[in-house]
């Protein structure tokens, strides 16, 4: 394994932990900045993945390598995880967005072809209580 592969094994678990920081803070446009470095320094790593293995396969083998190929494993795993949140939360507030809207919007006084329906008045199971 070379020293630059070390440095980017180093950069990126830097970076993830920055990342991680980044989403617990709500900072999500930090966490875009991220993208185009950690996708970077994984493309290294991933060129780098016979050089480390034979590492890691040496006699004996390097254990200090092993340990952070281990951490590397963790913080990749909850970046993962806080990323998949973040995208479901989103998702969840675009629906929520969406009902609303269509639930105010002017679905109700204009018909399929943009013409205005009859002035009747709103059923009362097409109000919104909840606000």
């Amino acid at each position: 394994m070379t020293d630059i592969d070390r440095q980017a094994l180093d950069a990126l678990m830097r970076l993830l932990q920055d990342e991680i920081v980044a989403i617990r803070r709500g900072d999500l446009g930090q966490v875009d900045a991220f993208a185009a470095r950690k996708a970077e320094l994984s493309a290294t790593l991933e060129a780098a993945g016979p050089s480390i293995a034979e590492a890691l396969a040496a006699d004996p083998p390097d254990m200090a390598l092993r340990g952070r190929i281990a951490n590397l494993q963790e913080l990749i795993e909850t970046d993962r995880m806080l990323l998949e949140r973040m995208t479901q939360a989103t998702a969840a507030m675009l629906s929520e967005i969406i009902r609303i809207r269509d639930r105010h919007g002017l679905g109700g006084i204009y018909g399929e072809k943009g013409k205005a329906r009859a002035a009747e008045p709103v059923p009362l199971e097409r109000l919104d209580r909840s606000v």
